[in-house]
């Protein structure tokens, strides 16, 4: 199964320049995701706003796909038609980082048991994991949702949420210690 790895946004809320190359726990954004996204096949999705972001995936051996730099939903639209994806594949936000073992694996085994052409998922408001079928990106997808834990995983968009990756990382580390 393809992964887009979204990662051509342009970071305003959080300052502190391309997105994907800021470190949280110790890593960059960007490597929390490949990490989750190592059973899938992974495809980037950057732009002109991301260009030290291509080059450092690059390196890394990691496929890129230069969109328009529009946005979200219209970058990965460009992609999925540009690269001629006709089959469910996973849009992912280069911008979380998830706590929960095999969460990713778990969003698809689950797409895979429901009827439907799209899932979004969600914890208190959506998530940035998402799983579409290419085969059906210029029609409206019905979508299931998959509703996750707030401790599963957090989307990185402020350095509030930094300080709330860092805290919840903290008390997960106690907790498996006893």
């Amino acid at each position: 199964m393809i992964a887009l790895l979204m990662c051509g946004g342009k970071g305003k809320r959080l300052g502190m320049g391309e997105k994907p190359l800021v470190e949280v726990l110790g890593r960059r954004l960007v490597d929390h995701m490949l990490d989750n996204l190592m059973a899938f096949e992974v495809i980037a999705v950057t732009s002109h706003h991301t260009s030290r972001t291509e080059n450092y995936l690059k390196y890394q051996g990691i496929e890129c796909y230069r969109a328009k730099g529009r946005g979200f939903v219209e970058d990965y639209m460009e992609a999925v038609k540009e690269l001629r994806i006709f089959e469910p594949l996973i849009v992912a936000s280069s911008d979380l980082v998830i706590f929960k073992d095999n969460l990713i694996e778990d969003i698809v085994a689950f797409y895979f048991k429901s009827d439907v052409k799209a899932l979004q998922t969600v914890s208190q408001k959506p998530v940035g994991i998402n799983i579409i079928d290419g085969y059906f990106i210029e029609e409206e997808q019905h979508e299931v949702i998959y509703k996750i834990d707030i401790k599963d995983a957090i989307n990185i968009n402020t350095k509030r949420d930094i300080k709330k990756a860092e805290e919840l990382w903290t008390s997960l580390r106690r907790r498996e210690r006893g």
